[in-house]
Parts: structure tokens; C-alpha cells; sequence
């Protein structure tokens, strides 16, 4: 299901940045990262990898996520089966698999997919190194993949507090057993897994230390963030997880449930198992969203709601308490009924055409592009909006519409650089090229962003033929000393291309 429709949004700016970066070379790429976006360099690696085997199509980008929800989903299973019975282990992962972010990054090229996986697997690895006494390669292995996971997505290493909480919690709980329940050794033995820990810990840390270096140098590509308001009760409580508000408010209640049947049932021993879960998972969701909200307030800012989508095993995890503690099946039944239902409207519209950044239509772009354009035409792209909606980036998620058309503004390409986007100027500054152009097309999307090069443009003796509105961008086509038509009459003449490419290609 997390791959069903992937393909039909258009493919957006951070998209964009996955499969610019990983079609470069690898020295442009080693090039780049020595500069912009490191923390997402291992990523772009694989992407890169998996490019040349299967292409860029958006469902063939897109598919290493869906499947990474698919094994985050099953680990989620195994991980609460290690402390409980099938039944809610099989409400966790259900509930995981249905929350809309998941579902979110299931249609996203970028990395955030696999750190939730990467996530998931190590806390079982975890809790498999303190159920049972392991050897030292199998706590190696546990610090390399937290150190791996940093490189994948450095957020990933706030999972080492978690997984501190953890150990501390279990510690305490074998210290404090009696003799008849105790079955995991002589008191005397109950630190060696917290040694082991420290020193996994320390490792993973100092092989990760390298990458959270360079991304402090490279902070200033998040320095946008500084005037965004994100920092409200929705970006914290909603948007990170249940992206929708009446989910937030059934989830949270059921979660409130479950910690007073907690609180209510202390002395249960059958509640034993459940108890543990809550505290891993609420440390889950509790200190990387304390420590995100805590650096933005102090340092930088780091906080973005998606980004604690890390947290999302644990937030089903709390659901899955909540709905086993409702007393008979049938309010079980209604409760999980009830998540499910209303998160389909969120599912429904993550595979909409439009469903990315505000209504991204570089798809649609594309298709009319490919309609109006010939070999040999110019094209002009709006630069005035910020990158991630910069309609040029349409050239690259979809590259086939553009093939033969004349770039008359670009000065040096991406992959040239060492950044993550082309070098571009006004027209005004190259407009010289227009040597021998007979028709531009010229794709905008803010409402003055193109405004100068159009007046080029009709300096040179172009007139406007065609104009199409989209969902967010606008395509018009100007032919040098041509007779202008009717804005509707070419409006006409483009809508019926635009259902087309709506199937996965490649």
C-alpha cells in the first residue's frame, strides 16, 4: 500500500536536489557535498547507485522509500513482539504503517525514509543486546549502524538518548527484580550491558563525529528557517506525525488513555511488558522533539516537523498501548477502525497530482512543454521564488519534455558547481542568444518573477501566442514578429494534454 500512487505527484524541490545530485559524477558530487548538503551525501550515494540500475523516473525514485516503510513496519512488528503478545505488536505496526507521515515519506525521494527504518532496526538490535548476552560484534555492529545511521540522516543520532532512557530503565528494572523473576543473571553481571553501551555509544559518536562537523559548517543552508513561524502547537503536536488534526486529537487521547491505564495498573505485573514499552517509546517521541525545539530555541534552526518523523514508530507504539488497555474488542476494534479511517483522507491526497509544496505542477509543466515546444526553441524560467519552487527544476525531474530546447539564461550548469542548483543571469545580461530563436516558451511562477525578461523579449520583436495557467506556474510562448491570439483560444488548445503521464514510467 505505501507504494501505491507514489508516482502520480509531481516530483518537488527536495526531490529535485536528490536526483540532481545523485545523476552528477562522483567528483562533482564529492565536490558539492564538500560544500552544501553533507549530511545528505550518503543518501545521494545510494540514490546514484540506484539510478544507473533502474532510472529516475518518479516511481522508480520513489520505490527505495516505499519499500523502506515496508521493512520499518515489519521491524516495528518484531521489535513489540520482543515485550508483548502478537495482538498488539500487530497494532503497532498497523497503526505505523497508516500514519499519514509515514504514508508521506512512502511517495518522498529523500532520505527520511530510511532513517525511520534504519531507527526502528537498531532499537530492536538494542533490545535483543540487553535481553541476552551478546558478544562484542554484535555491539560493534550496533555502533557502526548508529554511526551509518547518522551519515544517512544526522538527526538519526538522537536515537542514542533514546536508547539511553532505554538502558537505564532496563538496569533498573533487573536491580530492582526479585529472585523468582529475575532470569537474566547475577546481580553482579547487570552492568555489563550498560559498559557495553557506553562503549557502542562512544564509538558510534566518534565515528559520527566527522559529519555532524561539517554539517555545523554547512548550517547556513538552513538559515532560511529563521524566518519561517514553525514553531506553533500544530507544528509540534500534528504536522510531525498525524499531519491532519482530528487524527492528532483521536491519537493523543487514545495515547493519554493508555498512560493513565499505566498509572492505574503500577503494581500489575501483567502490565509489566506494556510499562517498558511506554517508556521506550516515550522517549522516542520526547527528547528529539525536545532537543529540535530546544537548538532552534538557542542555537539555530533545526526544527522541521517532518524531520520528527523518526518518532513515528514511537507514537505507534503509544497508540497501540492505549487501544489494547480499552477494556472489550469491539472499542478495540472501533478504536483502530477509527485511526485508519481518518487518515485515508490524508493517503488520498499525498497521491494527488498537486499534493507536494503547495501545489508543485512541474508534471503538468512538462506535459504542456512537450506539447508546444519544438527542437531548437528557447525557454526562460522564473528564478525570483525560492529553490525548491523554482519551475527550472521541472528540466530536471522530468527531462524528456525539454530535450532540444535552448536554456537562453544559464551560465553554468549544476553539476559545474559546487552547489546544489545552476548559475543562471536576466536575459537582459545574455540577450544576445535570442540570435536565431523564433519562439520562447517561458514558465513562471511568482507574478513579476519573469517580468524583465518578457520585456526583452518583446524588445526583440516577440509576441505573446499561447498562455496556460497551471496549478501553481504559468506557461507562455512568444514567437518573434508574430500576431498575438486570444489567451483563451490558447487555453484551448492545450488543456486535453494535460491527463497524460500519470503512470509509473520505468
Amino acid at each position: 500500500m505505501a507504494i501505491l500512487g507514489s508516482w502520480v505527484p509531481s516530483l518537488w524541490g527536495d526531490e529535485a536536489a536528490s536526483i540532481m545530485s545523485a545523476r552528477r559524477d562522483w567528483s562533482s558530487l564529492g565536490g558539492m557535498l564538500g560544500t552544501v548538503d553533507a549530511v545528505h551525501g550518503l543518501y545521494y550515494a545510494l540514490l546514484h547507485v540506484w539510478i544507473d540500475l533502474v532510472g529516475a523516473s518518479p516511481f522508480a525514485v520513489r520505490l527505495p522509500s516505499g519499500l523502506a516503510v515496508g521493512a520499518a513496519s515489519a521491524g516495528l512488528y518484531l521489535l513489540v513482539r520482543r515485550r508483548v503478545d502478537h495482538s498488539l505488536a500487530l497494532i503497532a505496526a498497523v497503526l505505523f504503517a497508516s500514519m499519514p507521515r509515514v504514508t508521506f515519506l512512502a511517495t518522498e525521494a529523500r532520505s527520511l525514509a530510511f532513517a525511520t527504518a534504519a531507527a526502528v532496526w537498531l532499537t530492536l538490535l538494542l533490545l535483543r543486546l540487553l535481553d541476552k548476552p551478546a558478544r562484542w560484534g554484535w555491539w560493534a555492529l550496533y555502533a557502526v549502524g548508529m554511526a551509518t545511521g547518522a551519515y544517512l540522516f544526522l538527526h538519526l543520532a538522537l536515537l542514542l538518548g533514546v536508547h539511553a532512557v532505554v538502558v537505564v530503565s532496563e538496569l533498573h528494572r533487573r536491580q530492582t527484580a526479585t529472585p523468582s523473576s529475575y532470569a537474566e543473571g547475577p546481580s553482579a553481571e547487570a552492568g555489563a550491558p550498560a559498559r557495553r553501551f557506553a562503549i557502542a555509544w562512544m564509538t558510534a559518536s566518534a565515528l559520527a563525529a566527522p559529519i555532524a562537523v561539517v554539517a555545523v559548517r554547512q548550517r547556513e543552508q538552513i538559515a532560511f528557517r529563521e524566518r519561517r513561524d514553525e514553531l506553533s502547537p500544530e507544528s509540534v503536536l500534528v504536522m510531525p506525525w498525524f499531519m491532519f488534526a482530528p487524527l492528532a486529537a483521536a491519537a493523543w487521547a487514545l495515547i493519554a488513555y493508555g498512560m493513565v491505564a499505566a498509572a492505574e495498573h503500577r503494581r500489575d505485573e501483567g502490565w509489566a511488558a506494556r510499562r517498558r514499552l511506554l517508556v521506550l517509546a516515550s522517549a522516542w517521541v520526547v527528547i528529539p522533539t525536545a532537543t529540535l525545539l530546544a537548538v532552534t530555541a538557542l542555537y539555530t534552526p533545526v526544527f522541521t516537523p517532518r524531520y520528527l518523523a523518526l518518532g513515528a514508530p514511537g507514537v505507534a507504539i503509544l497508540a497501540a498501548v492505549g487501544v489494547s488497555a480499552l477494556p472489550r474488542r469491539w472499542p478495540r476494534t472501533l478504536a483502530i477502525t477509527a485511526l485508519i479511517g481518518l487518515a485515508i483522507p490524508a493517503y488520498v491526497d499525498q497521491r494527488t497530482p498537486y499534493a507536494k509544496n503547495g501545489g508543485t505542477d512541474w508534471q503538468a509543466v512538462a506535459t504542456v512543454v512537450e506539447v508546444v515546444a519544438e527542437p531548437g526553441d528557447g525557454i526562460i524560467f522564473d528564478e525570483q521564488v525560492r529553490p525548491s519552487r523554482r519551475p527550472r527544476l521541472a528540466m530536471y525531474t522530468y527531462p524528456d519534455a525539454f530535450r532540444g530546447l535552448v536554456d537562453l539564461t544559464l551560465v553554468r550548469p549544476h553539476h559545474e558547481t559546487s552547489g546544489l542548483w545552476d548559475v543562471t543571469a536576466p536575459l537582459a545580461a545574455v540577450s544576445d542568444r535570442l540570435g536565431g530563436i523564433e519562439r520562447v516558451i517561458v514558465v513562471s511562477r511568482s507574478r513579476h518573477g519573469v517580468d524583465a525578461d518578457v520585456a526583452v523579449l518583446r524588445r526583440d520583436g516577440f509576441e505573446l501566442v499561447e498562455r496556460l495557467t497551471l496549478a501553481s506556474d504559468v506557461v507562455t510562448v512568444y514567437e518573434r514578429n508574430a500576431k498575438p491570439r486570444a489567451s483563451e483560444e490558447a487555453r484551448g488548445s492545450l488543456l486535453p494534454h494535460l491527463d497524460s503521464n500519470q503512470e509509473p514510467i520505468g
